[in-house]
C-alpha cells in the first residue's frame, strides 16, 4: 500500500517533488483506491523540461512464465516474460495510464531473444513489419555473449509504442547503427547520436560502477530514428530486498558508496555536458537526501533536433 502520509510529509523540491506532484498523487489515489491499497509503498516520478509529469506505481506480477497481463486485460504470450523480474511500473500521464515498464533478468540478445522482441513490439504496436528493428538489434548482436542484455521494455498500447532497453557493456556503437539511423554522416541525425554516444562511452570506462542503457523506440510507424540511453548505478542505494546492512556491513558500504559516486558523477557529466540544467542539477543532486528517495536513471535521447533529457526517480 502507498503511505499517501508519508509522501505528502517529504519537503517540497519546485520542480522534482512540489506541492502540485502531491496533489496529483492525491487524485490519483481517489481515481484508483484498489490499485494504490495493492501496489508496494512506492512511487515514481518521470520529468522532462516542459513535458507533463507521470507517475509511477509499483506492482508485483507473476515471474517465470511466458504469459503476461497488461493493464487493459490483454494477454500477451512471449518467452521474455519468463525472465521478468517481480515487479513492474504503471506510469499515468494526466490520470490516465499510459505505459507499464517491465524489467528483465538480463537475457542476452540472440537470434531467439531477437524474435522475440520483434514480436513483442507488433503485439504493442499493432506494426507486423519489425524489419527495420530487426536489423538494428541484429547490428548490435554480439559475436560474444555480454556486450548487449535485454534489462527494459518500456510498453505503451495507448501510444502504440515501445521503448527497449538494452544494458551497454562495449563503448562503441557500430557505424552501421549511425548509418542505419542517419543515413549519412553529414546528417543532423548522425551527428548527435555519435556525439552523445561517444560521451556517454566515457562513463562505461570510469571507475564509478556506472550503468549504461541503450534505449531503441519502436511505434506503429516503424523504428523511431531517435537512440536514448538511460544512466544509472549498477549497485542500488540501500541494501537489497530481503536482506539488511548489516548481513554484510563491509559489501553494504562499498556498494551505497559506489552508489552515491555514480549518481553524483551522472549529475555532473550531464551538467556540464548542457543536458541537465542548473535547476535540475541543483536538487537532483540532493534528492536522495530525503528518506527513501532514490534517482532511477537520467535519460538522455538524441535525434535529428539535438538532445532531450528525461529524469526517473522516485521513494521506495
Amino acid at each position: 500500500m502507498v503511505n499517501l502520509d508519508h509522501l505528502m510529509s517529504i519537503s517540497d523540491y519546485p520542480n522534482l517533488f512540489s506541492g502540485e506532484d502531491k496533489d496529483a498523487i492525491k487524485e490519483l489515489a481517489e481515481m484508483y483506491p484498489d490499485l494504490f491499497s495493492s501496489a508496494n509503498d512506492s512511487i515514481g516520478l518521470i520529468k522532462t523540461d516542459g513535458g507533463v509529469s507521470q507517475y509511477g506505481l509499483k506492482v508485483n506480477i507473476p515471474t517465470g512464465v511466458e504469459q503476461y497481463e497488461y493493464f487493459d486485460g490483454h494477454l500477451g504470450n512471449n518467452v521474455l516474460f519468463k525472465y521478468l523480474n517481480k515487479y513492474k511500473f504503471l506510469y499515468f500521464k494526466n490520470g490516465v495510464m499510459t505505459k507499464e515498464i517491465l524489467s528483465f533478468e538480463g537475457p542476452p540478445l540472440i537470434d531467439p531473444t531477437i524474435d522475440a522482441l520483434c514480436q513483442l513490439a507488433t503485439e504493442v504496436t499493432g506494426n507486423t513489419d519489425t524489419s527495420s528493428l530487426r536489423e538494428v538489434l541484429k547490428i548490435l548482436e554480439p559475436d560474444e555473449f555480454g556486450d548487449y542484455e535485454i534489462s527494459t521494455a518500456d510498453i505503451s498500447r495507448v501510444d502504440k509504442s515501445i521503448r527497449i532497453g538494452l544494458i551497454k557493456k562495449s563503448t562503441s556503437i557500430p557505424e552501421e547503427v549511425l548509418k542505419l539511423y542517419g543515413t549519412r554522416s553529414n546528417t543532423k541525425i548522425y551527428q548527435n547520436i555519435q556525439g552523445v554516444s561517444q560521451l556517454v562511452d566515457t562513463l562505461i570506462v570510469d571507475d564509478e560502477n556506472n550503468l549504461v542503457e541503450i534505449i531503441l523506440e519502436f511505434d506503429s510507424t516503424g523504428l523511431v530514428k531517435e537512440i536514448g540511453y538511460a544512466l544509472s548505478s549498477e549497485f542500488m542505494k540501500d541494501a537489497p530486498e530481503g536482506t539488511t546492512a548489516q548481513d554484510n556491513f563491509p559489501v553494504y558500504l562499498e556498494r551505497h558508496q559506489s552508489h552515491n559516486n555514480a549518481v553524483a558523477t551522472i549529475s555532473s557529466k550531464t551538467k556540464e555536458w548542457y543536458w541537465l540544467s542548473d535547476t535540475w542539477y541543483n536538487e537532483i543532486s540532493v534528492w536522495e537526501q530525503q528518506p527513501k528517495a532514490v534517482h532511477g536513471a537520467t535519460i538522455i535521447t538524441a535525434g535529428h533536433d539535438g538532445t532531450k533529457l528525461e529524469l526517473v526517480y522516485g521513494l521506495d
